[in-house]
């Protein structure tokens, strides 16, 4: 029997789940605390290693750049950013879908 992840069981009660979870951390949050936030979320998306969870993480780093409103690359970002694109590369649909949303969005060319 293989064993089911916590977040699995909640994505099952509720759809929304990451939605609501990620709201919930960027609630009240200003635009210089999302930006600072940048950082952690790289860490743990480098941690990931299941190509769902990396696809609503970088939806979730979408999201703190809107709240942070900026294009600015992040410090920590810019220097982690080959790492990231290689390892992303394993996760084909994640790498296809929302990094190519996030490197519009940071204005980044291939």
């Amino acid at each position: 029997m293989e064993i089911h992840d916590e977040w699995e069981d909640k994505l099952d009660k509720d759809e929304w789940y990451f939605s609501n979870s990620f709201e919930s951390i960027t609630k009240g949050m200003s635009s210089e605390e999302a930006y600072n936030y940048i950082p952690n979320v790289l860490d743990l998306l480098l941690k990931l290693d299941n190509d769902f969870l990396i696809w609503e993480t970088i939806y979730f780093l979408i999201e703190l750049y809107s709240i942070a409103d900026t294009t600015q690359i992040h410090p920590y970002f810019e220097s982690n950013w080959s790492v990231l694109t290689q390892y992303l590369k394993n996760y084909q649909d994640s790498y296809a879908t929302p990094f190519k949303e996030l490197k519009i969005q940071l204005r980044i060319k291939d």
